[in-house]
């Protein structure tokens, strides 16, 4: 009778408990319905996000977020990466950041830092929802302590710039000067969005303006000529050209930059009904003194149902390689000199 009465009382207690988690399980948050209640406006940015897992739940939260600034202000990803690159060793990278700081890239073409997400809730029909939010006061003292890192690193290769007689030495300093003030700019708007008072409160010791006229200047003083050879069609010429001039340079005989290389198209019988054609591209980029600064080396082939769209495909494939590769390495090349420094 007493192991009888016991089994009933543990079964009402699991069936106690059972409805208890149920209850617990379906009680909705009070941020789900009005998240300002919880997170109020004057100390917080927040957003929902709604996904079928917490991970995409986050993700939609943080994209959400980002939408509230709908900032006029962004760098483009060669900003972005030259930025990360010549920081990562500095007080300013986003790897280095503790989960207090962390950093969230939203395809809202945003780096959002310092945001946070609350519990999740998960609904009757299974979907996960997520707040994400900013507290303003402490991310706004983050945001502050980055400016103030990338203001220093600006103003030290604008000083390296100004120390330096080398034209190609002063376009790689203000270009990465001019690199960390875009990405500068975009975390200034954010500050203003975020907190305010603290963007009024900024010093900051440099004119964004002028610094990108002079970078811009600097760059229009530098020449440079392109000789490729067995390049029929001046196909791949005009397009090492466009390239040399999208980072400013200047096409003259008179240069202080020198492309030169070659660029082969060859039929090749594979003994197949397919017709193949192999191609192969050398460029060589050196400075006045015929030091080499850069090369760039291919080779592959291309096939299709005849020679010449084989060849068109092998053209294609070159030229791919070039607008992928050679701008890429000449950035490298110039963020380099001021990286020893």
């Amino acid at each position: 009778m007493k192991r009888t009465t016991i089994l009933i009382l543990i079964g009402m207690m699991l069936l106690s408990c059972s409805v208890y988690a149920k209850k617990k399980k379906i009680k909705e948050p009070k941020w789900l319905k009005n998240p300002k209640e919880v997170y109020s406006d004057q100390m917080y940015l927040s957003a929902i996000g709604e996904a079928d897992s917490r991970s995409e739940a986050e993700n939609m939260a943080a994209a959400n977020l980002a939408k509230i600034f709908e900032s006029k202000v962004s760098a483009d990803q060669t900003y972005v990466q030259r930025y990360q690159e010549l920081t990562k060793n500095g007080n300013t990278s986003y790897e280095e950041q503790s989960d207090v700081t962390k950093s969230v890239n939203i395809k809202a073409e945003q780096t959002l830092i310092n945001v946070e997400f609350a519990e999740s809730y998960t609904d009757k029909m299974g979907r996960v929802h997520v707040l994400a939010y900013l507290n303003r006061m402490k991310t706004g003292e983050i945001y502050e302590e980055k400016i103030r890192a990338n203001s220093a690193k600006i103003n030290h290769y604008i000083e390296l710039a100004e120390e330096s007689s080398d034209l190609l030495f002063q376009y790689a300093a203000y270009g990465a000067a001019a690199a960390i003030s875009m990405n500068n700019e975009v975390l200034i708007d954010q500050l203003g969005i975020i907190f305010p008072t603290g963007k009024e409160m900024l010093e900051i010791n440099y004119n964004h303006t002028d610094l990108m006229k002079r970078s811009a200047e600097i760059s229009h003083q530098i020449s440079f000529a392109v000789k490729i050879k067995n390049d029929e069609d001046k196909k791949i010429t005009i397009l090492v050209e466009e390239l040399m001039n999208d980072l400013g340079f200047v096409l003259s005989q008179e240069y202080l930059l020198y492309v030169d290389g070659m660029v082969l198209f060859e039929e090749t019988d594979l003994k197949r009904e397919e017709k193949f054609v192999r191609y192969e591209l050398q460029l060589q980029i050196s400075d006045l003194y015929d030091n080499t600064i850069l090369t760039l080396d291919a080779k592959g082939r291309e096939g299709h149902i005849s020679y010449p769209e084989a060849k068109a495909r092998a053209v294609r494939a070159v030229e791919k390689k070039i607008k992928k590769q050679l701008k890429k390495k000449l950035i490298s090349y110039f963020d380099s000199l001021v990286l020893k420094k």
